[in-house]
C-alpha cells in the first residue's frame, strides 16, 4: 500500500529510469521495501514454527521439504530487494541531479544474471508455500483454509504484479498468517493448560 508503482520496461531503459526516478528515490519507496525485508528477516521464524508443529506427525517429510525450498527462496529473494531498497535509489538521483548515460543499468538489473536468481527465488518460494499448504490440509490440525491462503498470497508474490493484485495478495499473506498464527498460539496455550495441574504446577512424571 506504500510502495511507488510505475511502468517497468528494462528493453526502454532510458524512457523506464525517468518514470521511476521520482518513485524509487521517495521515502515511501525505501519505506515500503525497508518493510517487505524486516518481513523476510522474521518470516523463516514463522516457518520454523510451522515446521515445528507439522513435525511430530507422519507428514514431518513433507514440511521438511516445504520448510527448505520456503527457505531457500527466501535466500533468493532478500539480494534483489536489498539492492532496489539501498541501491536502486541512487541512479534515480543521479538522474534526477542530470547525470546522463546511466539509464542502461535498469536493464543490466533486470535482464541479467540477478534477476534470473530472484526468478529463481521466487519460483523456490512458491514450491515451500505450496508444500506446506498440503502438509497443513493433510494434517488437518490447523485451518486448512488458512494454509491455502498463505500458499497463494506467497505463490502470487511478484514485484512487477499491478498495484491492486499486489495489495490483495498481501491481505491474503497477512489473513492466512494471522489465522495460522492464531491457531498455533491457541492450541499451545490448550497443551499447556492440559499439562498443568490445578494449582498451575506440572504433574509428576
Amino acid at each position: 500500500m506504500l510502495r511507488p508503482f510505475f511502468p517497468l520496461d528494462p528493453t526502454s531503459p532510458d524512457k523506464t529510469l525517468a518514470v521511476a526516478s521520482p518513485a524509487i528515490t521517495s521515502a515511501s519507496w525505501v519505506a515500503s521495501h525497508l518493510l517487505a525485508m524486516l518481513a523476510f528477516v522474521l518470516l523463516p521464524l514463522g516457518l520454523l514454527t510451522l515446521y515445528g508443529h507439522l513435525r511430530a506427525g507422519p507428514l514431518e517429510p513433507r514440511a521438511w521439504r516445504a520448510l527448505a525450498w520456503s527457505l531457500a527462496g527466501i535466500a533468493l529473494i532478500m539480494p534483489m530487494l536489498g539492492f532496489e531498497t539501498h541501491v536502486l535509489p541512487i541512479p534515480g538521483r543521479l538522474y534526477l541531479a542530470g547525470t546522463i548515460g546511466i539509464a542502461p543499468v535498469m536493464s543490466l538489473m533486470y535482464l541479467g544474471p540477478a534477476f534470473v536468481v530472484f526468478l529463481l527465488g521466487l519460483l523456490f518460494f512458491a514450491i515451500g508455500a505450496l508444500y506446506f499448504a498440503v502438509a497443513i490440509w493433510q494434517d488437518g490440525a490447523l485451518p486448512r483454509w488458512a494454509g491455502v491462503l498463505f500458499a497463494i498470497g506467497f505463490s502470487l508474490w511478484f514485484p512487477a504484479f499491478p498495484r491492486v493484485i499486489r495489495i490483495i495478495d498481501g491481505f491474503l499473506i497477512g489473513l492466512g498468517g494471522v489465522w495460522l498464527a492464531w491457531s498455533i498460539w491457541r492450541e499451545a496455550e490448550d497443551a499447556q493448560s492440559r499439562f498443568a495441574g490445578p494449582a498451575g504446577f506440572h504433574h509428576p512424571t
